[in-house]
């Protein structure tokens, strides 16, 4: 426990409490802070021993001295700060003195009595020889920054009994320190958890608490005044430790670095969806495609941090290796790129056994993953923003796969109870709430679920000024709105963004589309402070404002084909096996136009003249399941061979149509099509355009390289 902690400041003049020889060659003056004379010179070098007397100056010209016990003994001056036991300052023997200074060199301390020569005059230490015995000794009299009472440092603890002057409670076996690097202290306030319990670290930094058997890492919640810790490579956060607990206490330490110019108000979060490579070559299509791309995009921006959202590999642990190193070293140009992780339902290694407890806590399932990555479970802060990444995917049993693992978890989504104790904890233990903005970071989408804890996670969520939901898993990007009862304290609703996968269709020969018909590709958010200032969704190798296309509704596709397809009959079949790819009357005659990250909230389409920019008339928009993106199924079903109800996808609709007075859009000219994105909050708005209908024969260049 901290007895005293002293305001050091400017030292307007350096002072010794003294009587003088000669007082006439002495004037008044104001010193403040803590000093401590201690510290013998052996003649070569100041060695840390006990302390004499510790001055208190009070800044108005006086100073109280802290009256020691007779034996002192425990007490020490060691790296700018006094060490004693707490009873060491159980008496105080103020007096009352006038700070003087003067062109003497002779000094008697009132307290030391004897005369003492100044050989030396810094800011923080004043140095003296005595030579009021037969044999002269060395004595200085030295700034303290703080009192703290701890053990003597020279016999470090063992963390058994207390640490930093803080004693640890019988029962609790988790304990340690986090110390700031730089001032070598405490850091108070630090969120601690094993993954089931969260305790924050007290006034002295430390923390500790009764692990769960369970429990596989102690880990901690990076402050924002922190960086994030890379201790092995530079993109690669490390801030957790194994442990194995074993009912004995057990220490872990953590040490932070605080950010040169404190948190990050203004910061850049990429959300990734799956990568998903099960082979070397689609690793290195990562690594030469995304990873490239996303550097490109973020040129010039020093704060960023990347969050892939699940679906590392694919049911591939020899994947593993490759897949980390791959995100350990990105570099933009401007300062590395930090990537954190979300386990996938992929991720879940299928060669660990099934047994039952599995199904409850995924213990031996995410074993893998945690071996590369550490905790499934965790958070952090970044400028005004709670960032939390979980594993929301409860496996369930196996069965066979094709991939390099031979088998697959079936699987569920939610979460366990125990998951959402520990949320409510991690939560719980974030200040202000009210004024800061909550990332939840997932694989499988909520999109309004109301079991497992779904829901209940949602409004946990509203507690907070702005609440997002970061997704992966589908393959297409997809924006779900909550509604008008689920807003968050600042007035807007809670918002789920359904990331696009960075493989594409599972990275299909040379494919660079989702399963409906968007680029592969990722999403760059600029955050300022509690709110996404803007977002925008970034096609790997596309050109940013690269935001949508236009069909033609009359469109029939591949008619000489297996299996032509257009968009405006309900029900197609497609494929070997008979595939049902849906259309929707609605479409026929119209200008279709797939806007490949829209909501049916905050955006809006329009058919303008492309010569004087007047306004046509404004598209409507279909709702999710009513259609397929056929174009893209025909060209997947036709000239790829696939066989899938994959590519025939209905979930996510990002189809909008107008109908030109003529009723046939190839025949129309001076035409462009604006969809306009209008953020969250106002803070952006942005326009896309695109004037040319992408047809049959543009298609193997559109949806693939």
């Amino acid at each position: 426990m901290k007895i005293v902690k002293s305001a050091v400041t400017t030292l307007l003049s350096l002072a010794v409490l003294l009587s003088c020889q000669k007082e006439d060659q002495f004037t008044s003056a104001t010193i403040d802070g803590t000093w401590v004379f201690s510290s013998q010179y052996n003649g070569y070098q100041w060695t840390d021993l006990k302390v004499s007397d510790i001055y208190c100056f009070d800044g108005k010209g006086g100073y109280t001295v802290k009256s020691l016990p007779e034996t002192m003994e425990g007490v020490t001056y060691y790296k700018g700060k006094v060490y004693t036991p707490e009873s060491s300052f159980s008496k105080t023997n103020p007096k009352k003195y006038t700070a003087k200074i003067g062109a003497a060199k002779n000094y008697v301390f009132e307290s030391l009595p004897g005369t003492y020569t100044l050989t030396n005059e810094t800011s923080d230490v004043l140095t003296f020889d005595y030579t009021g015995s037969a044999s002269a000794k060395g004595f200085r009299l030295s700034k303290v920054s703080e009192f703290e009472t701890a053990s003597d440092p020279s016999k470090p603890e063992d963390g058994k009994k207390s640490i930093n002057g803080t004693s640890i409670s019988e029962g609790n076996d988790l304990v340690g320190l986090i110390t700031d690097k730089k001032t070598g202290r405490g850091i108070p306030g630090v969120t601690v958890t094993d993954g089931y319990d969260c305790v924050k670290t007290d006034a002295n930094g430390v923390y500790q608490f009764k692990s769960n058997s369970l429990t596989r890492f102690v880990y901690y919640t990076t402050p924002a005044e922190y960086k994030i810790s890379t201790p092995t490579s530079p993109s690669q956060p490390v801030f957790y430790k194994a442990v194995s607990p074993d009912g004995k206490v057990l220490r872990t330490d953590f040490v932070l670095e605080p950010l040169p110019g404190g948190k990050e108000t203004n910061w850049t979060f990429v959300g990734i969806g799956d990568p998903q490579c099960c082979k070397t070559a689609e690793a290195n299509r990562y690594s030469s495609e995304t990873i490239p791309d996303l550097k490109k995009a973020t040129a010039g921006l020093s704060s960023v941090y990347a969050m892939t959202l699940g679906d590392i590999v694919f049911d591939s642990t020899n994947m593993w290796p490759t897949m980390k190193a791959a995100m350990s070293t990105v570099y933009n140009g401007t300062s590395h790129v930090v990537f954190f992780q979300t386990i996938g339902n992929h991720d879940h290694d299928s060669l660990k056994p099934d047994t039952a407890r599995d199904l409850t806590d995924d213990y031996n399932a995410t074993s893998t993953f945690g071996s590369y990555f550490g905790p499934t479970d965790y958070s952090f802060d970044r400028g005004d923003v709670h960032v939390v990444s979980m594993d929301d995917i409860p496996v369930t049993s196996l069965h066979s796969s094709s991939k390099s693992n031979g088998k697959t978890w079936d699987y569920g989504k939610g979460f366990t109870d125990a998951q959402y104790q520990w949320l409510k904890k991690d939560l719980d233990l974030v200040a202000n709430k009210e004024n800061k903005m909550v990332f939840i970071c997932c694989h499988i989408p909520f999109r309004g679920a109301t079991t497992n804890h779904m829901l209940d996670v949602v409004k946990l969520m509203m507690n907070f000024k702005e609440a997002h939901i970061m997704i992966g898993h589908t393959h297409y990007t997809q924006n779900y709105v909550y509604g008008s009862s689920y807003k968050a304290k600042g007035g807007l609703p809670v918002y789920e963004h359904i990331h696009g996968s960075a493989c594409g269709a599972w990275w299909t020969s040379t494919s660079s589309s989702t399963v409906t018909g968007e680029p592969s590709g990722y999403t760059i958010y600029d955050i300022e402070g509690a709110h996404i200032k803007d977002w925008k969704f970034k096609g790997t190798n596309k050109d940013a404002d690269f935001q949508l296309r236009v069909f033609d509704g009359n469109a029939v596709y591949y008619q000489a084909m297996s299996y032509p397809l257009n968009w405006y009959t309900a029900s197609q079949k497609a494929g070997t096996g008979a595939v049902t790819v849906k259309g929707n009357s609605n479409l026929k005659n119209c200008f279709v136009a797939q806007v490949f990250n829209d909501d049916d909230t905050y955006w809006k389409v329009e058919l303008r003249k492309k010569s004087t920019g007047e306004k046509i008339g404004d598209f409507k928009r279909l709702s999710n399941g009513s259609s397929t993106n056929v174009a893209m199924s025909a060209f997947y079903f036709n000239k790829k061979g696939k066989n899938s109800s994959s590519y025939s996808s209905t979930t996510a609709s990002h189809y909008w149509y107008y109908k030109p007075a003529s009723g046939d859009p190839a025949s129309e000219s001076d035409w462009v099509v604006v969809a306009t994105h209008k953020l969250p909050g106002g803070s952006a708005s942005h326009e896309y355009t695109c004037e040319k209908i992408s047809t049959e024969s543009s298609f193997e260049k559109e949806f693939y390289f």
